[in-house]
């Protein structure tokens, strides 16, 4: 599936993470304007309820509208509406009482293909780590440094004797 057609939906994920890391910050203080505006009492947790809720429904909105989007562009593809369907054999089944699977001519059966020397078989799969082995050795250093970094303001600070 392309991009394209997956919609935006990770939107969602970033304004929560921006909730999270600068909510404290401007939060109280839009808490205080409004309650001064408006009259009514206003605190922090009451509008972090107000934008998750005016998020989910803004992304349940956008879900309908590309969903009804999809199904306009339905009749676009080119394919038909309905398939056709295959004609009825005029031949009548055979008893259920018969132990034994139908019978059909053996001539209207497709064969199977045995694999000979001029028909190639798919290569293996090959294995494709989900980390690129550049990024994991990258960010196991960038750790131990870190750590180093850490031990060294922590000695330095006389935190550790």
């Amino acid at each position: 599936m392309q991009r394209s057609e997956r919609g935006g939906g990770g939107w969602i994920g970033w304004l929560i993470f921006l909730l999270v890391i600068f909510g404290f910050r401007f939060l109280p203080p839009l808490a205080n304007w409004l309650t001064q505006v408006t009259g009514i009492t206003i605190t922090v947790p009451m509008l972090i309820i107000a934008f998750t809720v005016l998020a989910v429904v803004a992304s349940i909105g956008s879900s309908l509208v590309r969903a009804a989007g999809r199904s306009g562009d339905a009749g676009q593809t080119g394919m038909p509406p309905s398939l056709p369907v295959p004609p009825q054999s005029s031949t009548p089944p055979e008893p259920a009482s018969s132990p034994w699977p139908p019978t059909t001519p053996a001539s209207n059966l497709p064969r199977a293909r045995l694999p000979s020397g001029q028909e190639h078989l798919p290569k293996p799969p090959r294995f494709e780590p989900i980390i690129d082995p550049r990024i994991l050795a990258a960010g196991i250093a960038g750790l131990v440094i870190l750590g180093a970094l850490t031990l060294l303001v922590l000695f330095l600070s006389g935190a550790l004797p």
